[in-house]
């Protein structure tokens, strides 16, 4: 039986004091209870909602450690050069390609994330985890055409659950003549994701958002299906 310890108030302070104070010094210090009160919860989340994911795909990477943000920035190629983070995320994917590899898979996922600094979180589901390719986009942008029922269908749904959509558009209309008046942002998107703000930190504190998320991940299966069968269509073509 999963004991859910919560995120809070202190855990939430503590993270956020570490960002201010920006100290390798301060954050040795607190390591272990920095992961403590905010990573372990977090990866608890992903271990009480398994079962559910992997309803949605059984080839998610569901591995605790290896799907929670680290607190340490790499600030190699960043012109911001704070060395901590003030906001933790989850991602849930398969796993990744060569990025290296121009046609490696560009597999969906789907998120949860606290912002410390905001006393805010967000959770949601992304066509892929980095920018997709110009030509995975072609190949989406024709498979949504030709689609548009089931697309639509759980754009709606993703909605219900009030998520909304990111779109980055081109300047020039892409959409082809004829196409729905609904399904025309999507077509004319570089890339796209839903994503579901809520300013309520607190509701981490007690085992209630793991079935709030749960209502939401079931809410954007569909979405990440339809992100899914495009990208393993997509695959196909390019082997």
């Amino acid at each position: 039986m999963l004991n859910y310890t919560g995120i809070s108030p202190e855990g939430l302070l503590l993270f956020s004091e570490n960002r201010f104070r920006d100290s390798k010094e301060f954050y040795d210090a607190h390591k272990e209870e920095i992961k403590r009160l905010v990573l372990e919860p977090m990866q608890q989340i992903v271990e009480a909602l398994a079962d559910d994911l992997r309803a949605i795909d059984g080839q998610l990477n569901l591995t605790p450690s290896r799907v929670i943000s680290r607190v340490r920035r790499d600030t190699r190629f960043s012109r911001e050069k704070h060395l901590y983070r003030d906001h933790a995320w989850c991602t849930l994917m398969r796993p990744k390609g060569d990025p290296k590899d121009r046609d490696a898979p560009c597999w969906p996922c789907l998120w949860f994330e606290i912002l410390a600094d905001k006393n805010a979180w967000d959770c949601g589901v992304a066509m892929s985890y980095a920018n997709p390719n110009s030509s995975y986009m072609r190949f989406f942008r024709e498979r949504a055409a030709a689609n548009p029922a089931v697309f639509l269908a759980a754009v709606e749904q993703a909605a219900a659950a009030g998520a909304e959509p990111r779109i980055e558009a081109f300047k020039r209309d892409q959409a082809p003549p004829g196409a729905p008046q609904a399904l025309k942002p999507y077509l004319n998107a570089k890339g796209f994701y839903f994503i579901h703000n809520n300013p309520r930190l607190e509701l981490f504190r007690d085992a209630g958002i793991i079935d709030i998320l749960r209502e939401k991940y079931r809410a954007f299966a569909g979405m990440y299906q339809f992100f899914l069968e495009s990208a393993e269509d997509y695959l196909i073509t390019t082997r």
